[in-house]
C-alpha cells in the first residue's frame, strides 16, 4: 500500500505540481502553435479591465483523450453561442530531426508545423494555418534560459519572461510602470495547469490539460476561478457553459 501511494505521488509530481510560473508557461505556450506537447488548452475565459470597452468572453474545447487536437469548440460571449466540430486528422514525418506535422479538417489543410527536440528547455518552431481564408506564418521558439528567465522569439520580437524574485507562482513580461507589461500567475489545480495573464486591458485565465492524465488515488481540487474575479464571468461556468441565468444563451445548430 506504502509502495502504491509513493508511486502515486511520483506520477503527479511531473504535472502541475512540480512546476513554477515560468515552468507552466514553457509547457504550455507550444500549444498555441499546435506543437504537441504534455498539455493541450482546456478552457480560457476573458474580461475587460474596468472602464475597457468591450465585453467577456470564454471557449471550451472537447478531446479525445490522448489527442492533441480538439474534436469541437464552444465559444461564447454575452449575446452567443456558437459551437464549432472538427474533423482533423494528421499526419507526421520526420526527417533529420525536424518533425512535420500536416493537419487537415474536412480534408482540406488547416495547418502545418515543424518543430524540433533539440533539448528540453528549447522549444523551436515553424508555423502556417489557413482558416477560413485567413493565413498566419510564424517562424519562432521559446527557450527557458535559466530558472529566472524564460525567452520567445516570434518574426523577429524578443519578449523576455521573468520569474518573480519573492513569488515562484508569478512571473511578468515587462515592468509594472510599462505599457506592454503582463503579470501571470500560475496555479495548480491537481494535474492541470490555471495560468492567469492581466495587463492594462484584459484579464485572461486559461486552464491546461495534460494530454495523458495519471491515474490518481490522492484528493483533487475542483477547477475553481479566484473568488476575487467571479462576477467578471457572470455569464459562463467552468465547463464552458452558459451560467444559468437572465443572460444564458442557446448553441446555434
Amino acid at each position: 500500500m506504502f509502495k502504491k501511494i509513493l508511486f502515486s505521488l511520483a506520477a503527479l509530481s511531473i504535472y502541475a505540481n512540480a512546476i513554477n510560473c515560468l515552468e507552466a508557461y514553457f509547457k504550455t505556450k507550444p500549444v498555441d502553435y499546435y506543437v504537441p506537447e504534455d498539455y493541450v488548452l482546456d478552457s480560457l475565459y476573458r474580461a475587460p479591465a474596468e472602464g475597457a470597452d468591450s465585453k467577456p468572453w470564454s471557449k471550451k474545447y472537447y478531446y479525445t483523450p490522448g489527442n492533441s487536437l480538439p474534436d469541437s469548440l464552444v465559444l461564447m460571449d454575452s449575446k452567443d453561442t456558437v459551437k464549432t466540430v472538427f474533423h482533423y486528422t494528421q499526419e507526421a514525418d520526420t526527417l533529420n530531426g525536424m518533425i512535420t506535422l500536416v493537419i487537415n479538417n474536412d480534408g482540406e489543410l488547416f495547418g502545418m508545423v515543424k518543430y524540433m527536440k533539440v533539448a528540453d528547455d528549447m522549444h523551436p518552431y515553424a508555423f502556417y494555418r489557413s482558416n477560413s481564408g485567413k493565413v498566419d506564418t510564424l517562424n519562432g521558439y521559446v527557450n527557458l534560459k535559466d530558472e529566472e528567465t524564460l525567452v520567445e522569439y516570434k518574426n523577429g520580437e524578443f519578449i523576455k519572461v521573468l520569474l518573480d524574485k519573492k513569488d515562484p507562482n508569478v512571473c511578468h513580461i515587462g515592468n509594472p510602470d510599462d505599457e506592454k507589461y503582463v503579470k501571470i500567475t500560475y496555479e495548480a489545480l491537481g494535474q492541470t495547469i490555471h495560468l492567469t495573464e492581466e495587463d492594462s486591458s484584459t484579464l485572461t485565465e486559461m486552464f491546461f490539460i495534460p494530454l495523458y492524465p495519471q491515474e490518481e488515488t490522492i484528493g483533487i481540487r475542483k477547477i475553481r476561478p479566484a473568488a476575487a474575479n467571479i462576477k467578471k464571468y457572470q455569464y459562463f461556468d467552468l465547463l464552458g457553459r452558459p451560467a444559468v441565468n437572465k443572460h444564458s444563451v442557446q448553441i446555434r445548430k
